[in-house]
């Protein structure tokens, strides 16, 4: 029976994908275990970078979600006392994200183990390969978007 415990071509794409998030999600909660949360940390950064003006629908479309899912997100993290729904000073029916102290003050540790633990995932890779792999990633993601979009 041929070996399909390593990343080879017999490898469902969707598992090495899955396998690989698993594992890089892993070691980001493990290196939080401290917080009391066990997720959403990539969220909080998009809330923070839209400097109190990103909606729930524009969270949704960075992180390529439902708006289900991200109102689940929000929820999630508002109970947990990072993010507040603020109304919009724009337009009274949108509420726009914003952290809290809280979130504000636990952030950097957040950044700092999310760029720790994607320098340990690039690890023995080149600046190169490194580009290479990223830009690989966006044409299969961009090949899949496709399809789903057409109907295939």
């Amino acid at each position: 029976m041929e070996d399909v415990t390593h990343g080879s071509l017999s490898q469902p794409l969707g598992r090495i994908f899955s396998r690989t998030a698993k594992l890089f999600l892993k070691l980001i909660h493990e290196k939080l275990g401290n917080l009391d949360i066990e997720r959403s940390y990539y969220a909080l950064i998009l809330i923070d970078s839209g400097r109190g003006l990103l909606t729930q629908k524009e969270l949704a479309d960075y992180l390529e979600i439902d708006k289900v899912s991200v109102v689940r997100i929000v929820d999630y993290l508002t109970g947990k006392g990072y993010v507040k729904r603020v109304i919009n000073s724009i337009d009274r029916r949108k509420y726009s994200l914003t952290l809290t102290d809280k979130a504000q003050e636990k952030l950097p540790e957040i950044k700092a183990v999310m760029e720790e633990v994607t320098i340990i995932a690039y690890e023995g890779l080149t600046e190169m390969q490194k580009t290479a792999f990223i830009s690989l990633l966006d044409i299969v993601k961009n090949n899949l978007s496709k399809a789903n979009n057409s109907g295939l």
